[in-house]
Formats: C-alpha cells, sequence, structure tokens
C-alpha cells in the first residue's frame, strides 16, 4: 500500500493522508485537473493556515486541543490543490465517511487497513503495520473541514513507539464547468506535533516523508475518488454490489452511499441527453427549430 508509513500514518490518519492510497489504483484513475497550487511549508503560508481556522465554531476542547498542536507543530506542510470532476455532495459524503472509502479498498483486497466509526465524526485507525489513532471532525462546514487526530507508531522502522497528534484544514471549492460538468478542488493544511523525537530524526525521516507520502497520498486518494464517482455514472450495478459487501460501515452510511451513487448516474444520464440533443441540434440547417 502505498504511503503507509508511520511517519504520515502518525501525522494524519486520515483516508486522505494517513491511511494512503492502494498503490494498486496508481496510474489508473482519471487525472486530477486544473492547476494546482504550489507546495508550502513556509511561515507566511502557516501564518495564513491558522488564520483561516474557524476558532469561533470550535467548542472548549476543540479549541484546546487544535491550538496545542497548531503552536507546537514539529512539521507543517500545505499540500498541493487537487482538482477532480465529482459531484460535491458525493464528494462531502465521502470526505466525512473516510471509512467507506477504506472499506472499499478492502472489499476490493487493496489494502488491509481498518478504519471503523466509534461515533459520530469519530473514527478508530488501524494498518495492520504498527499504526494505530483516532481521528475527529471538530468542524464540518460547507467549504471547510478540521480534523484532530492522535496516533502511535511501534515498528521496526523506529528504535522506540512514537506519539504524536496532527490538525488537519481541509478547504474545498465546488464549480460547474461550460459542459456542465462539476468539478470539486481540495486543498490540506497539515499541522503534525511528534512526541520524543530529537531534531536529527525528524529531519532525517519525517520531515521528508510528510512531504513525500503525503502529497501522493492526497494526490492518488482524490484519484480515486474521481474514478469512483466515474464508476457510478456508468456502472451502477458494480457499485451496488460493492456497496452490499461494506461490512465495517453502519448501516445508514451504506444507504446513503447507494442513495447519492444513484443521484450521480441520474445526473449523468441527463448530462448525456441535453449534450446529445446539443449536439443535434447543432446539425440541423440554420433556420431550423426545435418543436418544445
Amino acid at each position: 500500500m502505498a504511503g503507509r508509513t508511520p511517519a504520515i500514518a502518525v501525522a494524519a490518519l486520515l483516508a486522505f493522508l494517513g491511511l494512503g492510497q492502494p498503490a494498486a489504483l496508481a496510474g489508473d484513475q482519471p487525472q486530477a485537473k486544473g492547476p494546482r497550487a504550489k507546495v508550502s511549508s513556509g511561515r507566511a503560508a502557516r501564518l495564513e493556515a491558522i488564520r483561516q481556522i474557524p476558532w469561533e465554531e470550535l467548542d472548549e476542547q476543540a479549541a484546546a486541543n487544535v491550538r496545542y498542536v497548531v503552536e507546537n507543530a514539529s512539521l507543517f506542510r500545505r499540500l498541493p490543490a487537487q482538482s477532480i470532476e465529482c459531484d460535491p455532495t458525493f464528494f462531502t459524503f465521502l470526505l466525512e465517511h473516510p471509512d467507506v472509502v477504506v472499506n472499499i479498498w478492502r472489499v476490493l483486497k487493496l489494502s488491509d487497513v481498518h478504519l471503523r466509526r466509534v461515533e459520530e465524526g469519530v473514527f478508530r485507525a488501524d494498518d495492520r503495520s504498527g499504526t494505530t489513532g483516532s481521528l475527529c471532525f471538530v468542524h464540518r462546514g460547507e467549504n471547510r473541514h478540521v480534523v484532530y487526530g492522535e496516533g502511535r507508531y511501534e515498528g521496526q522502522l523506529l528504535a522506540r513507539p512514537v506519539r504524536g497528534q496532527c490538525v488537519l484544514v481541509l478547504h474545498t471549492d465546488h464549480a460547474i464547468e461550460r459542459d456542465g460538468r462539476a468539478v470539486v478542488t481540495c486543498r490540506i493544511d497539515a499541522f503534525v506535533h511528534l512526541e520524543n523525537v530529537g531534531v536529527d530524526v525528524l529531519a532525517r525521516t519525517f520531515q521528508p516523508l510528510l512531504g513525500r507520502t503525503a502529497d501522493h497520498n492526497l494526490r492518488e486518494t482524490a484519484q480515486f475518488v474521481a474514478m469512483l464517482h466515474r464508476a457510478a455514472e456508468i456502472n451502477q450495478e458494480g457499485v451496488l454490489q460493492v456497496a452490499e459487501r461494506l461490512t465495517d460501515v453502519a448501516d445508514e452510511d451504506r444507504r446513503r452511499f447507494v442513495e447519492l451513487a444513484e443521484q450521480v448516474a441520474v445526473q449523468a444520464a441527463l448530462l448525456a441527453s441535453e449534450e446529445t440533443a446539443v449536439r443535434r441540434a447543432a446539425g440541423r440547417p440554420a433556420g431550423t427549430t426545435t418543436n418544445r
């Protein structure tokens, strides 16, 4: 599985980052669309990311947890923005239910990562390679989500266990292209605090891995979501068969996933019908009109 390393798993523990994207899917998805924002870990980007956290909308405990990580972050990174063709509602559902995505990977035998929802917005993760932890959506807005995560790695890479916390600020923008297709753009600001990790280990091991792995995982996971959306458009039966095998998600979430996939199929059929009508109209001799 690509990117399943303690550095990023402890850092994020989220389907978009910490749980990685199955390497078997790399290169098979629709490519991300549009320009990508530059990667940044500089002071200006960091201060801007802190200002964009909706502090006034966090409860007292969440604000305290987020502030601790932000003020004591060992690492900060603004990941490159990714743009994909995807219905915004479908995208938001998968963003807020990462256990659905991870369970699909397991159904397809692409990953052995386990991610379970223990209560609304709270998930427990185990990558079966030494990393365990939890993540919690402390803020969910129309265009911005804030996730707080805690994790622990114990394995062969390091001599002693490593604990860490992270804060992820996820920004999303929605747009409709001229052909009527919806595009979602996602950007993530990641703050990571690692406990009992020396400066030399941080520089040699975690800093490079956080950059390469996080960027790769976000790109590949975005492309996987685009592929899943495309499958809902053209292979509804296949998506329904996968949904029936999702045993690690709540029944209501599985039903909602099916409902949204069906809506995507209907929207795609309507758009295709409109495109066909436009092409036919364009092929008529000048001066003809369409009966209504």
